[in-house]
């Protein structure tokens, strides 16, 4: 088996930055969005999430079904990636505009466009998931290929987190309404976005050849969906993996939500110096690739997910129990956010790819975009509930969006949400994945039973 060369993983690695870009800006920067410049409620604005999380868990299964059924002449994954890349470009610039209407309206509207924003985002996200998975077979390919997904999911991290807050920053201290300037900012996330997905598609060709057949009519028949879902849901791996992945995701949803929050209000940090601070997750994150490159070879993908869980939780309850009172340790409380919300992304994928796998060998079935989907799914999902609980517990806590400075009650529970809740879900994460059993050796045995059925 031919090795991946490096210009074929930098350019399936592009699209992480737009699914990065546009998953960062919902789940880190749109509650604060909708509960200042827009003037919502924070409880509103959570149910807005959990709305659009709900629409998001629905299409999922339904991209993913319809997506193995996609045979065109340029290629299954490719052609469906670059139907919902300028859609979802226009979409993010809607969803970060001030609309003049009603406050009893304006709830309604945000959640119509952030059902669209998801829409558009997994439309694209599933196809390329599932591009990934026909790349190669390779265990350690796989692992590979993810990891330089991972630096320009790093890189759009950087993006996400530096340039928002400071953009915003600069254009209302020139005299830019805050509307306006988060329209601009949405705006241009969006054009990024569209672009990144856009060279990935043009750059995979080889990975994605022209189909034998063609697709005469896509089935969405709801029953057919469901009884497909239900199959894959029964593999043995697959409860573990989902139990994992929707609480690791709720960990990431609620502490880089919550993140933006702390700095703002508990330690007082103007936009450009939330922004810079950050930036310090990013940056951890590079130096962190090669050590869990190294970590993989030793320890699997499984125990590494394990040991960087395990490590984050100990020291996060260690800030929350410490406070953070110096430059030292707000570096630290940033390296142990790193822990807690880098290293899913780095490998969890390739776990989804070594699931398509064993599904072929269990099932004689290639479904790739049906079982990375499940991905799509339980982020949706874990993401409005992560976001939706963070709504509630700062409303209940009295949070005020109009005040720039919030109660001693309403800090402590921005701490909570950031230091000690993630971390009980993180823990659920590292016990569910503990259980999963598609280890180096097993995924070994199974692709020498597929070659030999070949």
């Amino acid at each position: 088996m031919n090795k991946l060369t490096f210009k074929e993983k930098l350019g399936y690695g592009s699209a992480s930055l737009g699914d990065v870009l546009t998953y960062n800006m919902i789940s880190s920067y749109l509650l604060f969005f909708l509960t200042t410049a827009a003037g919502i409620r924070p409880a509103a604005a959570g149910v807005i999430s959990i709305v659009g999380a709900v629409w998001n868990a629905l299409f999922n299964p339904v991209m993913g079904f319809a997506a193995d059924q996609v045979f065109t002449s340029r290629g299954r994954r490719r052609p469906v990636m670059f139907l919902f890349a300028i859609p979802l470009m226009l979409s993010l610039f809607a969803i970060f505009t001030d609309v003049p209407l009603p406050s009893a309206v304006k709830p309604f509207y945000y959640g119509l466009i952030l059902m669209t924003v998801w829409t558009c985002y997994t439309g694209f996200f599933v196809p390329y998931l599932a591009l990934g998975a026909a790349y190669t077979t390779d265990y350690e390919d796989r692992t590979v290929l993810r990891l330089y997904a991972s630096f320009f999911n790093t890189a759009g991290t950087f993006l996400s987190f530096m340039f928002p807050s400071m953009a915003v920053d600069f254009m209302t201290s020139y005299g830019l309404s805050l509307g306006h300037a988060w329209s601009i900012v949405g705006g241009s996330v969006g054009l990024i976005t569209a672009v990144s997905i856009i060279i990935t598609v043009m750059v995979s060709g080889e990975k994605d050849p022209p189909c034998s057949r063609r697709t005469e009519h896509i089935s969405l028949n709801l029953s057919e969906i469901f009884r497909e879902y239900l199959s894959v849901a029964r593999l043995k791996p697959m409860k573990h993996l989902i139990i994992s992945s929707v609480s690791a995701l709720i960990c990431y949803s609620m502490a880089l939500s919550s993140i933006v929050y702390y700095l703002t209000y508990n330690m007082g940090l103007s936009g450009t110096s939330v922004s810079m601070t950050l930036a310090l997750r990013c940056v951890y994150g590079l130096i962190l690739l090669p050590i869990i490159s190294w970590l993989i070879q030793k320890l699997d993908k499984r125990g590494t997910l394990i040991l960087f869980y395990a490590t984050g939780i100990i020291g996060m309850v260690a800030v929350r129990l410490t406070g953070v009172h110096s430059l030292v340790q707000c570096l630290f409380m940033m390296l142990m956010l790193t822990f807690t919300t880098f290293v899913y992304w780095s490998i969890m994928p390739s776990v989804y790819y070594d699931m398509c796998d064993y599904d072929l060998l269990a099932t004689g079935k290639s479904r790739q975009a049906t079982i990375v989907s499940f991905q799509g799914l339980v982020e949706a999902a874990a993401s409005g509930i992560g976001t939706l609980l963070l709504g509630v517990i700062l409303q209940l806590a009295g949070f005020d969006g109009t005040a720039s400075h919030q109660t001693a009650c309403a800090e402590s529970w921005i701490a909570n949400c950031l230091m000690v809740i993630p971390c009980i879900f993180l823990a659920i994460s590292a016990a569910a994945i503990w259980r999963y059993p598609v280890t180096r050796q097993v995924h070994r045995e199974i692709t020498e039973k597929l070659n030999r059925k070949k």
